[in-house]
């Protein structure tokens, strides 16, 4: 912006004086601001009202208009401990008669009671989640598992799940190995037991545990074929997936064949996985080795003169101590091993021990072998395990370690074993309706428009009444009437609202010179009258008012309007502006001493009522259908014309842009004519002081 030195000449403060001419001109720009300000608010608005009708019109009144919203039909139970039923419109009425004679369950299994586990002391305690399995105890106090025992669980579609227990294998794990066929189950350790279910009722949702017993050859197998697919250098959610594989090979799901391509896909990640880990630990090795000194168990005591020099170079900080300076420095060797693994150089060696093999003699033999190697040497470990995994022992009697026997499905009482294990069979709901038998694999039974829940077996039959709900259909005439109501006040109050005549929308000067809370109060004020007397809202509310106090021809012949059904416009204030009101509702303080006509039809005349409001509503549907159907002036389903006011507001902002435009031309002009007057005083000073100094 250039800097205007005024008046020097003059002596007049020529800023001011153009601030003033400008100001007065600005008038007309500042109008237009107001104008489109009042717009936009006008708009918001209505976007507001235009949210709440059309909610209205799509959800409330289409759905009052339709017949089935008078079809409501209550269910009623003889024996509600026993079975509940509810009712759809399509219900027919009349009286069912059911009998209970299965309820549906889902599996669950209760194992015996553990025997325990001894401490480091040699006394017997409880067991817990980290209890290893090889350390259980029978009832006398002796050994329970031993390594080498398979136990597989099967759970629904045939999904399985294998744990090959082994000197760590922890009462956890085969908690674990339950969960991952999709059942519930939980070790609780204060009652010594398992508890394992299904999860959902239903017979086609029961699971089966078993176990084999592996000997050395077998165990070597399974010990083999994950060291040759690098199961140790794999992440976690890797070795998951590859104990699925396994899953599937050890069932008898899967060969080799078909899983080949996986766990080769799996070798390429553990290579890559192990050659990395090998490089970045020897990196840091490297690192430590020069920068630290340590004691003779191998503790870092401090820094080298290399160490020192390097965590100079990286931090110029001063540390209060040694803890804080070494801590620094395990940060430097950190940052530097990460920066060193992403060098080109790295990435080809860690390419090359992929491929061909690391050369060091100390280092895992995995890691040594060549990439073609790994893979021969995991097709062999695959070849050896289908040959000694084809047989394989029957070990059920292990499970008799976690209070178990055989689970098959068949149900098992608590008293017919020597563990003290319960098994309840998953099963179907099973009931006798009207003389058929009908089945579902949860308590819930739909059938002929009904949904019965089961809740109890029964030695008779129980009857359930079906009958029309006329006092939910009351209801929802009364939810529509109190929705149409809203909105009607809301227009109504808007349209009625006090005139604003005088309040003027605020500029930015105005604004600075008054509280917040006053320009709330004022531009509130401007607000709420800006639908008065609107043309749009007028249509609007006499839609609403005339479409509801009209009337309809009945299939009797006789015509009828809402006052036929006890439901009428106030008698005593008329400037509710045609809000409804049923006669005799007891929420209705004005008309709740009177009889109740519509409840009294709904039980004498239901069709009727059905007849005349679906008539009324199906009217204002088809108008408010109309109103917010697309023209040039509003999009579809929009109440109002918010394309006109959009056009008006590009308007708007168009004639503020060319009055920005010309306001400023103006002010340069004045900048100019003033600077012209200051050059010419400036001229006829000099040649003052010129004639002065000739005159001596």
């Amino acid at each position: 912006m250039a800097i205007r030195l005024s008046g020097l000449n003059s002596g007049m403060d020529t800023d001011a004086i153009v601030q003033a001419l400008m100001s007065a001109k600005s008038m007309k720009k500042t109008k237009i601001e107001g104008k489109k300000t009042k717009l936009e608010w006008k708009k918001e608005l209505w976007g507001e009202l235009n949210t709440k009708i059309y909610s209205f019109y799509n959800t409330t009144l289409s759905k009052i208009k339709m017949q089935g919203a008078y079809k409501t039909k209550a269910a009623t139970s003889s024996d509600t401990s026993k079975v509940t039923a509810t009712a759809t419109s399509s219900a027919a009425e009349g009286t069912y008669k059911v009998k209970v004679n299965k309820l549906a369950s889902a599996q669950y299994v209760t194992s015996g009671k553990l025997g325990g586990t001894k401490d480091k002391n040699g006394n017997i305690v409880n067991a817990s989640a980290s209890t290893k399995l090889v350390d259980l105890l029978d009832k006398n106090g002796n050994p329970t598992f031993q390594e080498g025992t398979q136990i597989l669980v099967e759970g629904k579609n045939g999904v399985t799940s294998t744990l090959l227990v082994d000197k760590d294998t922890k009462i956890s794990d085969f908690v674990a190995t339950c969960q991952n066929v999709g059942l519930t189950a939980s070790f609780d350790a204060s009652q010594q037991r398992f508890f394992i279910s299904s999860g959902t009722s239903g017979e086609g949702e029961g699971f089966k545990i078993s176990a084999g017993k592996l000997d050395q050859t077998q165990q070597d197998a399974v010990a083999d074929l994950k060291k040759a697919v690098g199961y140790n250098y794999l992440s976690g959610t890797d070795k998951k997936a590859v104990n699925k594989i396994f899953d599937n090979l050890q069932s008898g799901k899967a060969s080799y064949a078909d899983v080949k391509d996986s766990l080769q896909s799996y070798l390429n990640k553990s290579q890559e996985a192990a050659v990395t880990a090998y490089y970045q630990k020897k990196t840091t090795d490297t690192y430590n080795n020069d920068y630290f000194t340590y004691d003779a168990s191998g503790k870092q005591t401090g820094l080298t003169p290399n160490g020192e020099a390097a965590l100079a170079a990286y931090s110029n900080k001063t540390y209060a101590n040694d803890k804080d300076k070494l801590a620094a420095a395990n940060e430097m060797v950190t940052k530097k091993v990460a920066a060193d693994m992403k060098t080109s150089t790295m990435k080809a060696d860690i390419l090359d021990g992929v491929t061909s093999g690391i050369s060091d003699p100390s280092a895992d033999s995995f890691l040594q072998d060549s990439s073609a190697t790994r893979a021969a040497n995991l097709a062999a470990a695959a070849g050896n395990y289908n040959s000694a995994m084809s047989t394989i022992a029957d070990g059920n009697a292990e499970l008799a370690g976690l209070g178990l026997n055989k689970v098959d499905g068949t149900k098992v009482e608590e008293n017919s074993n020597a563990l003290g294990m319960v098994v309840v069979e998953a099963s179907d709901a099973k009931i006798t309706f009207n003389g058929a038998t009908l089945t579902s694999s949860n308590s819930n039974i739909s059938v002929s428009g009904l949904t019965l829940e089961v809740l109890d077996t029964t030695q008779s039959e129980i009857s359930i009444s079906v009958t029309k709900d006329n006092s939910a259909i009351y209801d929802t005439i009364k939810d529509f009437i109190s929705e149409y109501n809203s909105i009607l006040k809301t227009m109504n109050d808007y349209y009625d609202a006090a005139s604003a005549r005088g309040y003027d929308v605020l500029t930015d000067d105005q604004k600075e010179a008054m509280t917040d809370k006053e320009v709330e109060k004022w531009e509130d004020k401007i607000k709420s009258s800006l639908l008065r007397r609107d043309d749009t809202l007028s249509s609007l509310i006499t839609s609403f008012r005339s479409n509801m106090m009209g009337t309809v021809k009945a299939s009797n012949g006789k015509t009828y309007g809402l006052s036929s059904l006890g439901i009428t416009t106030s008698a005593k204030d008329w400037y509710e502006g045609g809000l409804l009101h049923i006669k005799g509702d007891e929420d209705d303080a004005e008309y709740m001493d009177e009889e109740n006509k519509l409840e009294k039809m709904l039980n004498e005349d239901p069709e009727l009522v059905a007849e005349i409001l679906t008539g009324l509503t199906n009217n204002l549907y088809a108008d408010l259908q109309k109103k917010s159907s697309s023209t040039t002036m509003s999009s579809v389903f929009t109440f109002y014309n918010d394309k006109e006011m959009n056009s008006q507001l590009s308007d708007y902002k168009k004639d503020i842009s060319k009055w920005e435009k010309k306001l400023a031309e103006l002010e340069n002009r004045y900048y100019s004519q003033f600077t012209a007057m200051e050059k010419a005083m400036a001229s006829l000073n000099s040649q003052q002081n010129y004639f002065s100094s000739m005159l001596g």
